[in-house]
């Protein structure tokens, strides 16, 4: 498999497919838009369309796992050694996508995205803990209960319309971070 050739004009029809679904649902319902619409819009044939997805479904899914999948690699490559640029690394790869996010939002498939959101997150909560926190007795629990609020933080950004920067959003968080180890320390 490492050595199969990408062909461009492939890739080309798929970027044109989901760019083209992306824009029709920036303006219509997702049920209402078809596959020939799709394809037309894209300027590729209904078979090129059958080539690289199922279904719309199915691009509206690849879309997802790529978001997801982009800001896993910024976390990966960033230098991160606490909750505040945790946060902000996260924030700020979302707020490349708010166009992608806005438009799920919209067209109420943003859960979709939320709970690939969290599976990735929670790859790296564990890392990007204090010490202190990760040998409290319960912690999985604990650990669930800050993933499912930062994803919700992350929910209601995007509800909001991404107004906040990734730098606030950073501080938000350590906050939620801080006044939690506060309550724990007292």
């Amino acid at each position: 498999m490492a050595n199969e050739k990408i062909n461009p004009s492939a890739m080309l029809s798929k970027e044109l497919i989901i760019e083209s679904l992306l824009d029709m649902l920036a303006v219509k319902p997702l049920n209402s838009i078809s596959i020939s619409e799709i394809a037309e819009n894209a300027k590729v044939d209904r078979r090129t369309f059958y080539r690289h997805f199922k279904s719309k479904n199915d691009v509206i899914s690849y879309c997802i796992h790529r978001v997801s999948k982009q800001y896993e690699e910024i976390i990966l490559q960033y230098n991160i050694n606490d909750t505040y640029s945790f946060a902000k690394a996260i924030f700020e790869t979302l707020e490349n996508m708010k166009e992608i996010l806005q438009i799920l939002y919209k067209q109420n498939l943003l859960d979709l995205f939320l709970t690939d959101f969290e599976i990735i997150y929670e790859k790296y909560q564990y890392k990007y803990t204090a010490p202190e926190i990760l040998n409290l007795e319960n912690i999985d629990y604990i650990m669930t209960y800050w993933r499912g609020g930062f994803t919700n933080i992350v929910k209601k950004w995007i509800i909001d319309g991404c107004l906040y920067s990734p730098n606030k959003m950073g501080k938000i968080f350590n906050q939620m971070f801080s006044l939690m180890k506060e309550m724990h320390d007292s």
